[in-house]
């Protein structure tokens, strides 16, 4: 009997860079004609990231998502396309952030969440899905799930996709706490940047290995953009939350990231002596790219600069064999 492959596609956070990601699989679509959601049996996907695994899982093509942050980034990260009135607005945003509030409102977000899944749940999700927060309420890392039937429990089934969403990429000091059901909850980012891992477990927990329906597991997950977040030098070593400004945040993001790809490396092949595991990392940057990419910024310059990006990542990779292997056969896994 032929076995059986399990495969989990892992989207990393990163705000806005989620532009990025979704060119990627984009143009993976492109080269191959196929629908990347009929080729994964699990999406993963953290904060932005998550936005995107539960698009795919509804009917959402990976273009259909390039799109929707082309025509709404500057809506969800208001950012104007003028050097000067984008200082004004960084200045007072920055000022706000620090002493009285999150950065940015939700309610754009939360206008395009409801205009797409309106009051769809996760049982309406047409792949398994994992999509990591922080439930504060509690203190204890949580992943929302669309599960099967193996792993006998559906707590999460009936939650509704823009609850899910929206607890996923709370981002602190950057969007509000999500409630939802008396729990308090914040960005995934905060543990799982890179949600691989948790697909790993969810996957060897309860469909792959002797006695389950999967004989192994191949993962592909998608960094998002990086920038170097090191520091040559400092003359203060005692540095205020001022002083660490956005870095603070982001280097837990990155460490997250590059620990959960090593670990993986590592441990893969010690589980299953046929899984796989590939990731395609972030592009080396200029110092002009550098100098724009973060992120909450979406002027026009840096969505396209984005999208350019994951574009020639995602033509690069596209006839890559390790890629090409996901898409020769559509998903195993039966959900719907």
């Amino acid at each position: 009997m032929e076995s059986k492959t399990f495969k989990i596609l892992s989207i990393d956070g990163g705000g806005i860079k989620g532009l990025y990601s979704a060119s990627i699989l984009a143009s993976f679509e492109n080269k191959t004609g196929k629908n990347i959601a009929d080729h994964f049996d699990m999406i993963c996907g953290t904060s932005t990231g998550g936005l995107i695994a539960i698009g795919l899982a509804n009917g959402m093509s990976a273009k259909d998502l390039v799109d929707l942050y082309i025509a709404n980034g500057s809506k969800i990260f208001p950012t104007s396309n003028s050097n000067l009135i984008r200082g004004f607005q960084n200045s007072y945003k920055s000022f706000r952030q620090i002493f009285f509030s999150n950065k940015h409102s939700v309610k754009p977000l939360k206008r395009i969440l409801e205009d797409l899944f309106g009051d769809k749940t996760m049982n309406d999700s047409t792949n398994l899905l994992c999509i990591p927060s922080f439930n504060l309420t509690n203190g204890q890392p949580k992943v929302f799930k669309k599960s099967g039937s193996q792993t006998e429990h559906f707590v999460d089934n009936t939650i509704k996709l823009v609850d899910i969403a929206l607890a996923t990429s709370a981002a602190p000091s950057y969007y509000p706490i999500h409630e939802h059901n008396n729990f308090l909850y914040t960005d995934g980012g905060v543990w799982a940047n890179n949600p691989s891992l948790c697909g790993l477990l969810e996957a060897i927990d309860y469909y792959v290995g002797e006695g389950k329906e999967f004989d192994d597991f191949s993962i592909l997950s998608i960094s998002s953009i990086t920038t170097p977040n090191g520091w040559v030098s400092t003359s203060n070593k005692s540095k205020s939350i001022i002083g660490w400004k956005e870095k603070m945040f982001q280097t837990a993001l990155d460490g997250q990231s590059y620990f959960t790809d090593y670990f993986l490396l590592k441990i893969v092949p010690k589980i299953n002596p046929k899984g796989k595991y590939f990731r395609i990392k972030s592009p080396e940057l200029s110092k002009a790219q550098m100098n724009i990419i973060t992120m909450d910024r979406a002027d026009k310059k840096t969505l396209s600069t984005i999208q350019s990006l994951g574009n020639q990542v995602g033509n690069t990779y596209a006839t890559k064999p390790e890629i090409l292997a996901f898409f020769k056969s559509i998903k195993n896994y039966k959900n719907i």
